[in-house]
């Protein structure tokens, strides 16, 4: 009983000293003036990622950390026209993995290049951009986590 409580105090005091989310997402750069239907535009995610974290690049890694994954869900008049153009990673040994990994600190800024569907109905539209991936620092990893971020693109006629 005693040591499922210090193992629970434990697990509590990790959970407190990490943050909520250790990275920030924000799109960059959507166009300004309004695109047609059937262009293509690009934008840029920006992932702010906090002193003594990292997340991981977008390489899939087998029986390791949890890969970053960048998307445009379908359901909206946009889709990716290409491949997600990423920065170069850092490579390393992780100890906690015991395999080489490819990861981001800092700041990372993937490049999207992103179709406006032909049919796309003029005026203000949202471009919904989804990602995927888990942070973590020299101690500890938080659960894989998916966030979506936003930014208003006008349509032309």
């Amino acid at each position: 009983m005693m040591r499922k409580l210090i193992l629970t105090a434990a697990l509590a005091a990790c959970l407190v000293a990490a943050p909520a989310d250790p990275v920030a997402w924000k799109l960059q750069n959507p166009p300004t003036a309004s695109v047609k239907a059937g262009a293509v535009f690009h934008v840029k995610l920006l992932a702010a990622v906090q002193e003594g974290w990292h997340l991981y690049s977008l390489k899939p890694m087998t029986e390791g950390p949890i890969a970053t994954r960048i998307w445009i869900a379908e359901g909206q008049p946009f889709s990716l026209s290409g491949a997600v153009r990423a920065p170069e990673p850092r490579v390393m040994q992780d100890p906690s993995f015991g395999m080489e990994v490819e990861l981001y600190e800092g700041d990372a800024v993937f490049t999207l290049p992103v179709r406006v569907g032909p049919g796309a109905a003029p005026g203000v539209q949202q471009l919904v951009v989804s990602a995927s991936y888990q942070s973590c620092n020299n101690r500890l990893c938080l659960p894989p986590k998916t966030v979506k971020v936003e930014v208003p693109v006008t349509i032309g006629k």
